[in-house]
């Protein structure tokens, strides 16, 4: 019967190393606004998982921008950013 609770834990030990590989990420990322040309920081969610793709207003000249944020195991990660 303990087999079972074994397996339950080994795959929380696995999820466990996932957000440890996403904790050593830098906390903040930038882009070039398309519009103005300003460089934007933005903050690092990897609590929003792996692939992120979202539209912000740039902070300088309001232009929305889609911003796609995703984690690569040997590259960190990348972000990319189009004017919307």
């Amino acid at each position: 019967m303990s087999s079972g609770s074994e397996d339950e834990h080994e795959g929380a030990d696995e999820d466990e190393d996932e957000v440890d590989e996403f904790e050593e990420l830098p906390e903040e990322a930038s882009y070039t606004c398309d519009s103005c040309g300003e460089e934007i920081v933005v903050p690092i969610d990897p609590t929003a998982g792996a692939s992120q793709d979202y539209v912000e207003d740039c902070p300088v000249c309001c232009h929305p921008n889609r911003i796609r944020l995703s984690y690569e195991s040997d590259a960190g990660f990348r972000i990319d950013s189009e004017g919307e």
